[in-house]
């Protein structure tokens, strides 16, 4: 059976650790002792890329931080349940350059480059706006509203822009808001502690920023925070530190699932105006089979996780259960379940628990 396919779309001004990020992410869940506690391991589908976010990574340890990407990159990567020859997740990450919100495209070839790679937005179930955590803690709430307002105004008119030329740019309708360079903060600074801060002091401009994306019940929910990406020049960056990067993947999963439970919502003239997000989702449960009718095409991954995973693996069964059912889950060879159930611990333990906040 084929992997399920998750879209994910990053954004970020330059320097705010979008490339460092990927290296991190990619290093941290290639290493053994990662495979063991969370029972799945990742690949670059393409070995090229691979190797170059390794190397990425190892300069990074020296002290060496790359330099931000100037171009869109895609980059795909296969979740292999521990144990098991077939993927059962695989990832398209879509990065797109600081620049391309900074500057006008420099040439025909870049502005076309940019065309393409913003059509690819409408495949994404789940964009992460990067915020730059060394300008936060420098600059504080003025840095968060401009990055609210800027991005707001970019997006705006890129797609007044693409409208013009007869092009449509969708952007994702769910986000997620996550805070690089985490190892600045004191810590016990969680996401909890940055959602607070967030919705205290730029309201407006985190409104007029869901207004623009068309993403009001899902933009400024879901935050998160991103560590060793900001270490000092000579520093040893020691990838089990990595805040975040373990609980990345498993909330865009759970990002995704929650994105399809609102569109279907919306879709059912019979949904109660008081029903409950996991309300919602048993009801997807129990007609499982016919979510294909009337789901966006970039949700339809949902009706086959839906049949791997029970609804209380999202609720409230307890992380050790969680654990259980992943490792019988891999005894018996059912890759789908291993791979979701142990994302969804990942969000239960002590780093996620601190990494990832929703507070709706």
């Amino acid at each position: 059976m084929p992997p399920l396919d998750l879209h994910v779309a990053l954004f970020g001004a330059s320097g705010a650790g979008k490339t460092v990020l990927l290296a991190a992410f990619y290093r941290a869940q290639t290493q053994p002792s990662f495979q063991q506690e969370y029972a799945y391991k990742i690949q670059a589908v393409n070995k090229a890329q691979g190797n170059q976010l390794l190397g990425r990574f190892y300069r990074l340890e020296e002290g060496r931080f790359p330099d931000g990407s100037t171009r869109f990159d895609e980059y795909e990567f296969d979740f292999f349940p521990r144990d098991l020859p077939e993927p059962a997740v695989r990832i398209h990450w879509y990065d797109y350059p600081g620049r391309w919100w900074e500057d006008e495209p420099v040439d025909a070839d870049e502005r076309e480059a940019m065309r393409q790679g913003l059509l690819r937005l409408g495949m994404s179930q789940v964009g992460i706006l990067l915020a730059d955590g060394a300008k936060y803690r420098a600059e504080g709430t003025g840095y968060i509203r401009w990055l609210f307002e800027h991005f707001a105004d970019e997006c705006d008119r890129l797609r007044r822009a693409s409208a013009a030329t007869g092009d449509e740019v969708s952007f994702p309708r769910e986000w997620i808001l996550a805070l690089s360079k985490a190892d600045l903060f004191p810590p016990d600074y969680g996401a909890r502690d940055f959602e607070r801060e967030v919705c205290r002091d730029a309201d407006d401009q985190l409104a007029k920023l869901c207004s623009v994306l068309r993403a009001e019940h899902a933009f400024g929910h879901r935050f998160m925070l991103l560590s060793s990406v900001a270490a000092p020049a000579g520093a040893e960056v020691d990838p089990r530190t990595s805040l975040g990067v373990r609980t990345l993947a498993p909330a865009i999963l759970v990002s995704t699932v929650e994105g399809a439970v609102r569109e279907a919502q919306a879709a059912r003239k019979e949904k109660s105006p008081g029903e409950t997000f996991f309300q919602g989702l048993r009801d997807l449960v129990q007609f499982v089979d016919s979510l294909d009718d009337f789901l966006p095409k970039r949700y339809q991954i949902v009706s086959k996780i839906l049949r791997f995973i029970s609804i209380k693996d999202f609720a409230t069964t307890r992380l050790d259960r969680l654990k259980k059912t992943r490792e019988d889950a891999i005894r018996k060879g059912d890759t789908f379940t291993a791979v979701l159930t142990a994302m969804v611990a990942a969000l239960r333990d002590d780093e996620g628990a601190r990494a990832y906040h929703q507070n709706q």
